[in-house]
């Protein structure tokens, strides 16, 4: 017989529970430990777009690992949908800044990657994911191009594509418009917001983009450094889609421009003090 509070308790729990996670770095030149980040505790609901903001080395990334299962935590724990990450899991893909295409495969075959791991699809099912995926990212016609052929832009949308084609519930993305030009970037951000409405994705995106966190989210987190932990959640009531140009006249998008902007100036200025903001 099932039970209505177990239930009840089960619907309303965070899909992502990051709990007090500290990741400790041995350091074998001193013998001694450098602490990334600690005791980080942070919650996300399913469907929910959550950015990370905050200064290089802050440990956005080494938290992104440890819920992506490619980092173990010293302590604490995360737990996705109820379960203890133990690893990487199908239900979790990670979009990195790099690309990290493999030169040699076509396009087709860059996103194909996405499946191998599934071997129990059928040759007609895998070759019709991929070919949605290619077509979900605007890539049609470029299936037999090779890494080398395609611009930064087209690049980061393959890797968007081998990141969906496994239909993960959660997308970690790590700074992916990072390395392309201006005008890309604000393209390609638009086409994201579009996928992940489209897709229902739950999505956690690192930036070091105060516009790019506003626009894209629906929370963003502030990290501190030294070591990193959560230093501020903000909620983002603005209206969707939202565009930078139509952004920059509505007050609430400035107000919490200028508030991130004052937030992490005085982390930073803490921080080259070897103090704390308060």
């Amino acid at each position: 017989m099932s039970n209505p509070a177990t239930e009840s308790a089960a619907r309303t729990a965070p899909f992502i529970d990051v709990k007090s996670v500290t990741v400790r770095y041995d350091l074998s030149r001193t013998g001694g430990t450098l602490t990334a980040v600690e005791d980080v505790n942070l919650t996300i609901s399913e469907g929910e777009f959550v950015t990370v903001l905050g200064p290089s080395g802050c440990g956005k990334t080494t938290v992104m690992n440890v819920i992506a299962g490619l980092v173990e935590a010293s302590e604490g724990e995360v737990l996705v949908d109820g379960r203890r990450v133990e690893g990487p899991g199908p239900e979790r893909a990670v979009v990195f800044q790099d690309y990290a295409l493999l030169p040699w495969r076509s396009v087709f075959d860059n996103v194909k990657f996405g499946l191998e791991m599934q071997a129990h699809l059928k040759s007609e099912d895998w070759r019709m994911r991929v070919q949605e995926a290619i077509d979900l990212v605007g890539l049609s016609g470029f299936e037999n191009s090779y890494p080398r052929e395609l611009s930064g832009g087209m690049q980061q949308r393959v890797g968007l594509a081998r990141a969906i084609v496994a239909e993960p519930r959660i997308l970690l993305m790590d700074e992916p418009l990072g390395a392309v030009d201006a005008l890309t970037r604000e393209v390609m951000r638009d086409e994201i917001e579009k996928l992940i409405t489209a897709t229902g994705k739950t999505v956690i995106f690192i930036t070091h983009s105060i516009e790019e966190a506003i626009l894209l989210g629906d929370r963003i987190v502030v990290f501190k450094s030294h070591p990193g932990s959560v230093l501020e959640e903000i909620t983002v009531d603005l209206p969707r889609p939202r565009s930078e140009r139509g952004a920059q006249s509505d007050p609430r998008y400035l107000e919490l421009r200028d508030h991130l902007w004052e937030v992490l100036q005085n982390e930073a200025t803490a921080a080259s003090r070897g103090g704390r903001a308060s």
